[in-house]
């Protein structure tokens, strides 16, 4: 009786042991609509504006209808890569500005984890956002997410893993048409 005892609790206490965390999904919630997510091989900035919840304190300009080069989640941290979404509104729902939030291991000398800035968005116009590897204490290893909110409200949430850069052969190949395959 006492095995008998022994098997119904180890059961019991299988069933009531917390389930592994299970990565959390990416989403686009109305009035958005998500076109691409990935990476965009070589940018040139149109310029810049103050962005003061960032680390450099200004964002890049760039043009919002670039197509991505590679539809992905994985990113390799490589100077030059761009990455993030790409994305417009429901038609009906006008113009709305948004809050363009990234979130990432600590990087820089104080360890910043939380980026953001203020995006237009306009139904029936694409919105591009992306982050760019320019300096080596960008090219963090980890989760990243970029995220949109509007009125306190997060509308959209697309997740990327960086990768240490020869992890994403695939993606080096495009950008760089190298044969990072072999």
């Amino acid at each position: 009786m006492l095995s008998l005892s022994r098997s119904v609790l180890a059961c019991l206490a299988a069933f009531a042991a917390p389930a592994p965390a299970v990565a959390a999904e990416s989403y686009a919630h109305d009035p958005m609509i998500l076109i691409d997510h990935g990476v965009i091989c070589q940018v040139t900035a149109q310029g810049a504006r103050p962005a003061p919840d960032t680390l450099l304190g200004e964002i890049n300009l760039i043009e919002q209808t670039r197509d991505m080069d590679v539809t992905t989640r994985v990113v390799p941290a490589k100077a030059g890569i761009s990455f993030g979404i790409k994305f417009t509104l429901r038609p009906g729902t006008g113009e709305r500005d948004m809050r363009v939030i990234v979130t990432h291991p600590p990087m820089g000398p104080e360890g910043i984890t939380r980026e953001s800035w203020t995006a237009a968005v306009s139904e029936g116009r694409s919105s591009l956002n992306l982050f760019t590897f320019e300096f080596p204490y960008e090219m963090v290893p980890g989760e990243w997410v970029m995220a949109l909110e509007a009125e306190g409200e997060r509308l959209m949430e697309q997740r990327f893993e960086v990768v240490p850069e020869l992890a994403a052969p695939g993606v080096l190949s495009v950008c760089f048409g190298q044969d990072f395959l072999s």
